[in-house]
């Protein structure tokens, strides 16, 4: 599943290309991913609109085409979201927006339907009400972060609670918990202040560097224009299953945490398996 570097990372695509662009015409083959609306109610409400702004909240891409019109879209497991010539189609194309007088299209293309798409009013609608702290907001102080960790929530299942911080998966979680020396299964109520700082600190910057490096791609991952990130090149434990800890050379393990895979040091995050 695209994390926050990597939605933001076709944001950025996306907003370069069609910003100012107006809606002409949308298609949808697949109207089950849309889960508040219907391919008519969008062409009376955002058809005829210039996309004003392509921004991100959480794993969410909002399409914003006035100050009551947002479209949100996540896109799951294996979903794209890709700038297009109108004349092309993608091999799993669910639901496309064509622009006026512009040469690309946005295209979904969701290999396993699990995407979504939302027609919201305003950007505290649901399902973007309940999302938590975003690392790249004003409201990312230390303050509001030091409350998210009273819990008895293992902290690697904590910093995957998008109503709790957004945007993290399992590949930055385990990156920034593995950067901080930080034991995942630790209970939150736990984690010292000297951590939670450490912490802090951690999670933007390494959410930076995935972004200047356009993302990690393992599998499915595309940029807007079809490319691959590049971050994979610089993880440390992630995938790295029975190889050398690049700090220690012990062997890197991997455990699991609610259905979900973790990586990680037991020498550098002094994690005990007994």
């Amino acid at each position: 599943m695209p994390e926050l570097p990597e939605v933001e990372t076709i944001v950025n695509g996306l907003h370069a290309e069609f910003k100012g662009k107006r809606l002409e015409k949308i298609e949808v083959s697949d109207p089950t991913l849309l889960r508040n609306t219907s391919e008519e109610e969008m062409g009376k409400r955002i058809i005829g609109s210039d996309l004003k702004r392509v921004t991100r909240r959480g794993k969410y891409i909002v399409l914003k085409f006035s100050d009551e019109d947002f479209v949100a879209i996540h896109l799951r497991m294996s979903g794209r979201l890709l700038a297009l010539d109108p004349k092309d189609s993608a091999e799993h194309e669910r639901i496309s927006f064509y622009f006026a007088d512009h040469n690309k299209k946005i295209t979904m293309d969701n290999t396993r339907r699990l995407g979504t798409l939302d027609l919201l009013k305003t950007l505290d609608d649901e399902p973007l009400d309940s999302l938590g702290l975003e690392p790249f907001a004003d409201e990312y102080t230390w303050e509001n972060f030091n409350e998210i960790f009273f819990t008895t929530r293992p902290v690697k299942v904590l910093l995957l609670d998008q109503n709790r911080i957004t945007g993290l998966g399992n590949i930055y979680a385990s990156e920034i918990l593995f950067r901080a020396g930080l034991d995942p299964t630790k209970p939150g109520e736990e984690v010292s202040e000297e951590e939670k700082k450490r912490l802090f600190t951690l999670i933007p910057r390494v959410l930076t560097e995935a972004i200047n490096n356009k993302g990690t791609t393992l599998n499915d991952y595309q940029d807007s224009s079809g490319e691959s990130g590049s971050f994979q090149d610089f993880l440390r434990v992630y995938g790295k299953e029975g190889g050398p800890c690049p700090e220690c050379g012990a062997e890197i393990v991997r455990i699991e945490q609610g259905g979900r895979s973790t990586f990680l040091c037991p020498n550098c995050q002094d994690w005990d398996d007994d």
